[in-house]
C-alpha cells in the first residue's frame, strides 16, 4: 500500500508513505518507531483500509521499489488488536486470503467502523452526491436523491464489507442509484453519456435555463423507461502504488431491454477524503444535508 495512518478510524487522515512524512507525522516515537532485541528500528502505522497495524518497508533499509507497507499479521504494541475478518476485506491483503467484491455480502454487525462511515455519509451527503454527479455528469431533483439514500439505508449497504471513507460516494451509487428511472433528471450537454441518450428513440432533451450547459431529459410524447444499472465491482492493489477501484456503469431502456451506455468508472482511494479535507464548510449544498439529517438517525453498536 502507498498510504498510512495514524489512527484506526475512518476520520482519520491518509499520509503517503515517505520518509519526510513518516517523521512529520509520527515523530518517530513509540509505538510507530519500535526497537527490536536486535537493535534494529521498525517502523509501524495503521492500514488505511481494513484499519489493522502495518510494517513500513523501505523507510530506512533501501530497497528496489518505494517504500510501502505490510500488513503484520499479528498484534503489535501499542496499536489496535490484529483483526484476521477485517484483513480478508482489505484490497492489500495477501491474494490467497484476499477476498473479492461481492455486491450482495453484508456483514450484519454494528462496529465503529461501520458507525463512522454512516456518520459520514450523512455528514458529507453532499460531497458524496457531488463526487458521483461529477463522475457521471448529472445534477438530480431533491426527489431523486431521496429515493437513492432511501435504497441505500434500506439495503443496509452501510455494512457492505468492501466500504470505506474513499470508495463511499460509488458504493452509494452502487447500490443506491441501482435501478432509479431518470427521466426528469439534467445531463451534462456533450459527454459521452448525453450523447448516447440522445441518440436514442424516442428521447427529447431541454435545455435548463438556470444552467444552459445542462439539459433535461423529457420523452417525446410516449413513455420512457431509462434506468441507470451498476455491477462488477473490482479492486486492484499493487505494492507500493495507490489502490485503483471500479465499476461499471450502463443506461438501459427497460421496454426494448436495450442497453444504451456502458462505461467504466475507476476511481482512487484519495480523491474523496482530499476533497473533504481541502473543500471549505460555506460551500455546502444544505437542502442536500438536510435530506440525509431528515432520512438518517443514528445507529449504535
Amino acid at each position: 500500500m502507498k498510504h498510512f495512518k495514524v489512527k484506526a478510524s475512518r476520520y482519520a487522515e491518509r499520509y503517503e508513505i515517505t520518509r519526510e512524512n513518516f517523521e512529520r507525522v509520527t515523530g518517530c516515537k513509540e509505538p510507530f518507531e519500535q526497537i527490536k532485541d536486535t537493535g534494529r528500528a521498525s517502523q509501524y502505522a495503521i492500514c488505511p483500509s481494513c484499519l489493522n497495524p502495518i510494517q513500513i518497508i523501505g523507510l530506512v533499509q533501501e530497497i528496489k521499489s518505494k517504500p510501502y507497507g505490510r500488513h503484520s499479521g499479528k498484534n503489535i504494541n501499542g496499536f489496535p488488536a490484529w483483526n484476521e475478518r477485517k484483513y480478508e476485506y482489505c484490497p492489500y491483503a495477501d491474494r490467497n486470503k484476499r477476498r473479492q467484491p461481492n455486491e450482495d455480502e453484508l456483514l450484519r454487525e454494528i462496529t465503529d467502523s461501520v458507525i463512522e462511515l454512516y456518520n459520514l455519509l450523512r455528514e458529507q451527503f453532499d460531497r458524496v452526491v457531488y463526487v458521483i454527479s461529477k463522475e457521471l455528469g448529472i445534477r438530480c431533483s431533491t426527489m431523486f436523491w431521496r429515493k437513492v439514500l432511501n435504497q441505500f439505508l434500506v439495503n443496509e449497504v452501510y455494512f457492505y464489507p468492501w466500504l470505506t471513507e474513499s470508495n463511499l460516494p460509488y458504493i452509494f451509487a452502487l447500490k443506491g442509484m441501482q435501478h432509479q428511472n431518470i427521466l426528469g433528471q439534467k445531463f451534462l450537454i456533450g459527454t459521452q453519456l448525453y450523447n448516447a441518450i440522445e441518440a436514442h428513440n424516442n428521447v427529447s432533451f431541454e435545455v435548463d435555463e438556470k444552467n444552459p450547459e445542462y439539459a433535461r431529459l423529457k420523452n417525446a410524447g410516449t413513455y420512457l423507461n431509462l434506468q441507470v444499472r451498476f455491477y462488477g465491482h473490482r479492486q486492484k492493489a499493487v505494492e507500493g502504488e495507490e489502490l485503483s477501484e471500479s465499476m461499471f456503469f450502463c443506461v438501459d431502456d427497460m421496454d426494448s431491454d436495450e442497453e444504451i451506455y456502458r462505461t467504466r468508472l475507476t476511481f482512487n482511494e484519495t480523491y474523496f477524503p482530499n476533497l473533504i479535507k481541502d473543500s471549505k464548510n460555506e460551500n455546502r449544498h444544505l437542502w442536500l444535508l438536510d435530506i440525509a439529517k431528515d432520512m438518517m438517525k443514528g445507529i449504535e453498536n
